[in-house]
């Protein structure tokens, strides 16, 4: 345990003047709106431009990012958390050189036995290593999900234009985002047409505005696309098998739009989000 501390302090003296990574935490109201799909291909897309990215899965128990990347991970945070393995060696390779860590499954932050401190010395590395890190929260509204949410600095939330959509985004920012301090940044997935987004995110804006008052930050829209299911099928991602299409085009002016952003002024990085999670009970 000594020797692993004390590689973690001298990874934090060489980085320390840094600044730490932003961190986008991706959810949605419910399954099947393509949220997996868009946190891959989007961190893909900030990866093309230049940016060092790393995805974590935090959808306990599903492995969806892993098997859209077509990547295995030989370790997990679990194994950070229990097996006294450095973040280091639990980060695989996917596409472009891109990063990816599994959660592992559901396990406690607070567990009696657990250095909690080394773990997140672990974490505060990670925030060095990476300009942006991607969270794939799982689908719905659960406690993982809603902590996650409230550790957050940046989220943001998929919609699509199906009513049960809408009306679980809404349920979501209502229990977990209203009165926390945190860019929402908002996307309609799924649509016909710029009519359509623009009506569906309209309404939505106003009505999560006036009844809830929060306010939200429109990144625009993806257009239902039948290549999109043919990538998931082949675990090849539409910004790397269609380069060139309207999506892939769609989501590189998304990543654009995301990294032209200011990031929270007191941009603690994962470290924050993780100390926020243990003082908020874990993951449970």
């Amino acid at each position: 345990m000594m020797d692993q501390a004390e590689s973690l302090r001298k990874l934090v003296s060489q980085k320390k003047k840094i600044k730490r990574s932003r961190v986008i935490t991706i959810t949605g109201g419910k399954g099947g709106i393509g949220k997996t799909c868009i946190s891959v291909n989007l961190s893909l897309g900030l990866k093309k431009l230049g940016y060092n990215v790393t995805i974590i899965d935090a959808d306990l128990g599903f492995s969806n990012v892993e098997i859209e990347l077509g990547v295995t991970s030989k370790y997990t945070l679990l194994d950070v958390l229990y097996n006294n393995k450095m973040i280091t060696e639990v980060i695989s390779e996917g596409p472009l050189g891109i990063k990816y860590i599994s959660s592992g499954g559901d396990f406690n932050l607070i567990n009696e036995g657990v250095d909690l401190s080394l773990f997140l010395n672990n974490i505060k590395i990670l925030d060095y290593y990476s300009d942006f890190i991607i969270i794939d929260t799982g689908a719905g509204l659960n406690n993982v999900v809603s902590n996650f949410l409230k550790a957050a600095d940046e989220v943001l939330l998929i919609v699509t234009p199906e009513p049960t959509s809408i009306m679980d985004a809404y349920t979501l920012i209502k229990y977990s985002l209203v009165g926390e301090d945190k860019k929402i940044n908002v996307l309609i997935n799924k649509v016909k047409n710029f009519n359509e987004y623009k009506k569906i995110y309209d309404r939505f804006e106003t009505v999560v505005k006036n009844y809830l008052g929060v306010s939200l930050i429109d990144l625009g829209y993806l257009e239902n696309d039948e290549k999109m299911m043919e990538c998931i099928i082949e675990q090849n991602p539409i910004v790397l098998k269609y380069e060139n299409s309207k999506t892939s085009k769609r989501i590189l002016q998304i990543a654009a739009q995301i990294a032209n952003q200011s990031p929270p002024i007191e941009n603690k990085g994962l470290w924050g989000i993780f100390s926020r999670l243990i003082n908020r009970g874990g993951f449970r």
